[in-house]
């Protein structure tokens, strides 16, 4: 992205993103719709102090709408910074770890991501009901066979979110570029000219190929699998029925990106594969938890939040 774009940061006043909110939000007040949106900053919270400024800004301004953004973990060890996020109409945060593997973080100059406190940042945002988008990369140089399992094992212990796999891509102008092809290491050289989602474009150092293929192929099958989808929803059993409703909406609408949904008929076949799941929250919506009659209404962070992140 500096190779792109330079490495200055620029940043646009607390007043023009608070008005442009307050827009969106009187918008969808009159059209009766829904509003949700995403910063598209690399980092948002890049300058701790002024991100803080701006999230208390939106917040005095009631301009609160449901929002995503892509945030580093280790700005996430603030506890004022998380409250803020919170308050100011956070619910989902883009967070890309990319590995587990200490040594594969420092080659790819991420070595201020902290594997071993993932979990804390995780239930740091989850005790505030914000939840992540975990972005993991695999076909790094320290990979080797069994890293979508290894990966998921640490995964099953965090509160429910979206994980996303994707494989290592070295873009031109980059350093990582001219590493690989500098070690003869590029299978295609000119790999954007021919983009083809989920396929290596270099060769793996401790794996093959195909091998870092199923490896992303396992991560996504095992994450979005209706027993997975399950399991991330009755994790949230002690929450509103909004947030499951919430978590089961964006897991469909996140299988969607490697098990692409292009027609009516492939939705049926998802909504059929995860019936019963459904049918339980359905149920529950009407029933309660108790059996007796309540209606109770899903929160509209389930849209909201499935929109923003799709």
């Amino acid at each position: 992205m500096t190779g792109f774009f330079g490495d200055s940061i620029r940043f646009r006043t607390n007043e023009s993103v608070v008005n442009e909110l307050l827009l969106l939000k009187e918008r969808a007040k009159k059209e009766r719709g829904q509003i949700a949106v995403f910063f598209i900053d690399d980092n948002f919270a890049i300058n701790v102090k002024r991100t803080k400024s701006l999230l208390r800004d939106i917040i005095a301004a009631n301009a609160q709408v449901h929002w995503v953004a892509q945030i580093s973990a280790n700005l996430l060890r603030d506890e004022e910074l998380v409250d803020l996020i919170a308050a100011a109409g956070g619910k989902w945060i883009f967070i890309g770890m990319e590995s587990i593997d200490p040594t594969n973080l420092a080659g790819v100059n991420k070595g201020f991501n902290k594997p071993g406190e993932y979990a804390a940042v995780l239930e740091r945002l989850a005790q505030r009901n914000v939840y992540a988008i975990t972005s993991f990369i695999f076909g790094m140089d320290n990979d080797t066979t069994g890293v979508a399992e290894r990966t998921l094992q640490q995964i099953r212990t965090w509160p429910p979110g979206l994980p996303i796999f994707g494989l290592l891509t070295p873009l031109p102008g980059t350093p990582l570029y001219t590493r690989l092809h500098d070690a003869g290491r590029l299978t295609r050289p000119k790999h954007w000219q021919e983009f083809i989602p989920f396929s290596m474009a270099h060769t793996p150092l401790k794996m093959t190929i195909p091998e870092a293929h199923a490896e992303v192929l396992d991560g996504w099958n095992r994450s979005y699998n209706p027993e997975a989808i399950a399991h991330a929803v009755e994790s949230l059993d002690n929450q509103p029925l909004g947030y499951r409703i919430n978590i089961l909406i964006a897991r469909l609408c996140f299988r969607g990106i490697y098990f692409p949904q292009m027609g009516p008929w492939a939705w049926l076949k998802v909504i059929a594969q995860n019936w019963r799941t459904i049918f339980n929250l359905v149920k529950e919506g009407f029933t309660g938890r108790g059996g007796v009659l309540t209606r109770t209404p899903a929160r509209s962070s389930a849209r909201d939040s499935a929109s923003s992140a799709d």
